[in-house]
């Protein structure tokens, strides 16, 4: 079975669909998750920087670090801290390759920033923002309603100090349900001192719900 490739204006937006159309396949926003998706077998083996576990374990590609990631913890160094970045597309490969594609395809997902802005509860997964949420104040908008935007499939939340980015680099559908889930990316910088955080979230059913809730994946030990 061949794939083609479409692409989709004005948002550049690739998608991929098998050449018969009989099998429904994820729609991917993100164009470097396009690429790592389209040439699967050796993004998967592709050689990385070192990422180091607790107990001396290491993974240097997508393969190592899928089996890694659920059994042993990451050690906490700011090495690591800059490294985990670029296994986030590791993270989304996974889920895409145990998940159901999404149809009808999407036609319009230039209000999925301004979603996540608004909608995204910041106490459902870790971030530095977790501590700064409360009760009645806890999305990226009502928490920093001056220093937000949102454009496309991304919302952001930038200060002279602070640099906070949510990206949903891909629609699937991961619970097997008929409503699409989210594929997001999370980039959480200091502009001054040494932290880092990046990290996947999956938002499951958000097209259902008020409050959207993200599970972080892989789930923590």
């Amino acid at each position: 079975m061949s794939i083609r490739t479409i692409i989709l204006l004005p948002a550049l937006t690739l998608l991929f669909s098998c050449a018969t159309n009989e099998e429904a396949l994820p729609y991917i926003e993100n164009k470097q998750l396009v690429e790592a998706y389209k040439h699967l077998a050796s993004s998967l083996s592709q050689t990385r920087k070192p990422l180091l576990y607790q107990g001396g374990h290491q993974a240097t590609n997508c393969r190592d670090y899928i089996k890694l990631a659920t059994k042993h913890n990451l050690d906490e160094t700011l090495y690591n801290q800059t490294v985990k970045s670029e296994y986030l597309v590791c993270d989304a490969l996974d889920i895409l390759s145990r998940s159901g594609g999404v149809s009808p395809v999407p036609t319009d997902v230039s209000t999925v920033g301004e979603q996540l802005l608004t909608q995204l509860d910041l106490r459902s997964f870790p971030s530095s923002l977790y501590r700064a949420s409360s009760e009645h104040s806890h999305t990226l908008k009502s928490l920093y309603p001056g220093k937000t935007s949102a454009s496309g499939t991304i919302a952001s939340f930038n200060s002279k100090d602070w640099s906070f980015t949510l990206e949903v680099v891909a629609i699937t559908r991961v619970n097997n349900n008929e409503f699409p889930d989210w594929i997001v990316w999370v980039l959480d910088e200091a502009k001054t001192g040494n932290y880092r955080g990046y990290s996947t979230l999956i938002i499951y059913d958000p097209n259902t719900q008020q409050s959207m809730k993200g599970s972080l994946y892989p789930k923590i030990l």
